[in-house]
């Protein structure tokens, strides 16, 4: 597990701003304080220690300005004004010698502030809290800007600053409401006094906040709007950190490309203290792709750069090069390197590197054949009961891994099994936080090594069954679900449900080097292997680009789609007029199975073969058959008004509800439809008396933490602060027992695609609520063909087709028709179902 920021670990400082914005203020406090110690050293008839050495920070001889201030501190007696200026003078410069401690225990050895003047001893107690925060002591840090707050006047510019100030400290305590109303506070003061200095900075801050709740799509306004600011002011140190957090939050929606563009802007304009943090997020992002060659070149950078700068990260950025090191074999680099890092991670208390470190020197303790020491060395970490669980995980697969050198299968399988193990024990104590998906990364592949394990033993319905297990665990986890432990079934127990469902069941388990496909019907199993995980993709990405080009495809677009075809579908499988339900995993959840083009005499798509659903998971469908539903009603919300340019208001959404309602009898149908279509009043329509729930309106998919996905809404009227998204927490929180729930929603302005986990993760919190099916796009849904797709899907659904066949005859009377039988226009929706409709396929 690489160590990210708020999402995996990679820590974002804020530094602290010598000559602008919230520290500006507090500096020109300073400068008046200054003015009257010069004063006061001028009655006197004395040298001016506090000028002497700002004039020598000026000229950047900081070794110069430390030894004037302490020698003007051994001339002044602790009750003067200036021997409190010359003490604040003393922290400021260790601080920026790095030398952060003795600036700490400088500042504490004055404690109490007995005798300073009451603005000197406001600054003195901030200049410690920042020292803190820079240190990672967040606790220590709130409770000293708590104090500052408590002696600073009211309503002033400086309370204003630390309000901000303390903001961002929040944050890092999961103190979130706290930390909005410190910035709401704040504003209040920019608007009454007309000052808008801090107005960056308030964005600032919010936009981290929004980001450290993994919001990323609500984080980024507030980002590039105090980006802009900066920018203005020409602060582009400060303007470059906006964009690493910007590059950071479009990376974490699925919009790599433009990620990449923000980051490399940010390198460009970073100061050169800061160019680590670019260079380091390039190689997290290296390194999550599995590009670890590349990984270490940039870890090696910001290593570099951090090196003798900042003491907080250069650790963080060779523990991570040690494991860039380690997954390219390069293992007498890595123990160097990693050496290092336990040096410097032992002298630090409670820090999360350590276990780190002490995992990869496990691995490369086993890599020397030091079994007996690398087994010690990971049961330390396998075993602690306390710090973060994602580093046991790592321990027991690096110990499956020492096992499996020594020829154990038991103990493998041993070791595997208590990871699992620690997985339901600990599940309840995660937070949404950084935590959470460093956990999710560790335990994915902690289950991706076990089905290789039992694949390798030939234990092919082992490691199905591991799989499927695997993959309800994890989406349980992801929506934040209690009881994360799941049943296991036997073979014959999906063979049931294929025969009641009449279908064959096609679940896919993507690996970096090598997948598997997993294919049950009422009488058979079959096991496939395909290539990994970068050639599927590629494969994937590039059938997918074909599409959204739209058109006739080329010769060499339409060869790459049928290799994909014939690599996930293999030709065993593939029966005229036969039903499937697909178990994607990694790039296919982004790919439509019914737009893979057959080829042959007659080129055509598999739709027109086949009809095609999706299930999240094999194992949360066992069990849940569709029950009948008699009476025909509709719940139709969408058509909202704007309130965010990134959602414009959709043409036809009012059309394609209006259509749809006319289908149902006036008492059997419910519209809400522009302003009215708000969240609350969708809450407040009791959705679980509706046979059909139909959304037209914008949507957002988050693959890393689908709780935050959302339907996007408008606002309640008179309340501009009001939320318009309807979040997958609230669909969880009202039940329904729909038969389908429908999402023909459009992305945000400038992405066309979905993040295809995020979605499958909103589409299972209706199946989750109730609902037996659900249909949503994977990409930008038409908003031209749009409504004739849905007026003949709900035309079937009121006929009582169930939805499957419904949706399958309208997109195939579409491709009939001609002008919108291009894939573009109706492969975007799918089919995930939450449930079986015994019998229900042999209507076709």
């Amino acid at each position: 597990m690489l160590i990210w920021d708020r999402q995996l670990r990679v820590r974002f400082r804020w530094r602290r701003q010598r000559a602008t914005g919230p520290t500006r203020t507090l500096r020109r406090a300073s400068l008046t304080l200054s003015l009257a110690a010069v004063l006061v050293l001028a009655h006197c008839g004395g040298t001016n220690p506090v000028r002497e050495a700002d004039s020598l920070r000026s000229q950047r001889k900081q070794e110069a300005a430390l030894q004037a201030v302490e020698q003007g501190l051994g001339r002044q007696t602790r009750g003067t004004q200036v021997y409190w200026e010359l003490a604040l003078r003393r922290s400021q410069i260790l601080e920026e010698l790095n030398r952060r401690e003795h600036a700490l225990a400088w500042l504490e050895s004055l404690s109490p502030l007995r005798g300073a003047p009451q603005g000197l001893a406001v600054l003195l107690i901030r200049e410690q809290a920042d020292i803190e925060k820079d240190l990672g002591r967040f606790r220590e840090a709130d409770r000293h800007l708590t104090e500052a707050l408590a002696m600073a006047p009211p309503r002033t510019r400086i309370t204003a600053n630390l309000k901000v100030r303390r903001a961002r400290v929040l944050i890092r305590l999961d103190r979130a409401e706290e930390a909005e109303a410190c910035l709401r506070e704040a504003e209040e003061y920019s608007r009454a006094s007309g000052d808008h200095s801090l107005d960056p900075y308030i964005l600032h801050y919010r936009g981290e906040g929004l980001l450290a709740k993994n919001q990323f799509e609500d984080a980024i306004d507030p980002l590039a709007r105090s980006f802009q600011q900066f920018l203005a002011a020409n602060n582009q140190a400060f303007a470059a950190k906006l964009l690493i957090s910007e590059a950071w939050c479009y990376y974490r929606l699925g919009q790599i490309d433009k990620a990449l563009q923000l980051y490399q802007q940010a390198l460009q304009m970073a100061a050169p203290e800061d160019r680590h943090l670019v260079l380091g997020h390039l190689g997290n992002i290296s390194l999550e792709d599995r590009d670890f060659a590349k990984a270490a070149d940039y870890y090696r950078l910001a290593a570099a750069g951090a090196k003798g700068r900042d003491q907080n990260y250069y650790p963080r950025w060779l523990d991570n090069l040690a494991l860039a090191l380690i997954e390219q074999g390069k293992w007498a680099e890595a123990e160097r390197v990693n050496s290092e890092v336990l040096e410097l991670e032992n002298h630090i208390d409670g820090s999360p590197g350590l276990a780190m470190a002490l995992v990869n020197q496990g691995r490369i303790e086993t890599s020397k054949g030091n079994y007996e020491t690398a087994e010690k060395t990971l049961r330390q970490v396998a075993e602690s009961q306390s710090g973060d669980s994602s580093f046991a995980l790592d321990a027991y697969s690096a110990l499956a891994d020492l096992d499996a050198r020594q020829a154990k299968p038991d103990e493998v399988k041993r070791q595997f099994e208590a990871a699992t193990a620690l997985a339901d024990r600990v599940r309840d104590r995660l937070r949404e936080d950084e935590n959470k998906i460093t956990y999710l990364a560790s335990l994915t592949n902690v289950h991706r090594k076990y089905v290789d394990f039992l694949m390798d033993r030939g234990d092919e319905e082992g490691a199905f069954a591991a799989a499927e297990s695997s993959r309800a665990r994890l989406l349980r986890e992801r929506l934040d679900l209690p009881g994360s432990k799941v049943r296991s079934y036997e073979l014959a127990k999906y063979k049931a449900a294929a025969r009641a469902g009449e279908t064959t069941f096609l679940a896919y388990w993507i690996g970096p080097e090598r997948s598997y496909l997993w294919a049950v019907s009422a009488s058979r199993f079959a096991t496939y292997r395909l290539p990994g995980e970068a050639e599927i993709r590629r494969l994937v990405e590039r059938h997918q680009r074909a599409i959204e080009r739209g058109g006739s495809p080329r010769a060499d677009d339409r060869a790459a789609g049928e290799k994909l075809f014939h690599l996930l579908v293999p030709e065993p499988l593939r029966q005229d007029g036969g039903s499937y339900l697909i178990v994607p995993d990694g790039p296919l959840y982004a790919l439509n199975f019914e737009t893979l083009p057959v080829g042959g005499i007659r080129p055509h798509f598999w739709i027109e073969d086949a009809t095609v659903a999706v299930a999240p998971s094999l194992d949360l469908l066992l069990g849940r058959e569709a029950k009948p539903i008699k009476r025909r009603s509709v719940l139709l919300v969408g058509d909202a008004a704007e309130w965010n340019p990134e959602f414009p208001k959709l043409l036809h959404a009012r059309q394609e509800m209006e259509g749809i309602g006319q289908l149902f009898p006036a008492v059997e149908r419910k519209i809400l439809s522009g302003a009215e279509a708000t969240p609350v009043a969708y809450q407040r329509s009791k959705p679980e008396n509706y046979t059909f729930i139909h959304f037209s309106a914008h949507a957002t998919a988050n693959k890393n933490s689908p709780f935050d996905s959302a339907i996007i809404l408008s606002r309640e009227k008179g309340l501009p602060t009001a939320k318009g998204r309807l979040s997958v927490k609230e669909v969880l929180s009202n039940r329904v027992t729909a038969e389908l729930v429908t999402i023909s929603a459009c992305h945000s302005a400038g992405a066309r695609t979905y993040a295809g986990e995020g979605l499958v993760g909103f589409a299972w919190a209706f199946l989750q609520s109730g609902a037996q099916s659900v249909i949503a796009g994977i990409w930008d849904v038409s908003d031209y063909s749009s409504p004739l797709l849905m007026l003949d899907l709900y035309a079937g659904l009121a006929g009582s087709k169930d939805p499957a066949e419904a949706l399958r005859a309208a997109k195939l009377r579409l491709i009939a028709g001609g002008k919108y039988a291009d894939p573009y226009y109706w492969g975007a929706l799918q089919l995930y179902e939450g449930a079986l409709y015994p019998g229900a396929r042999s209507r076709r």
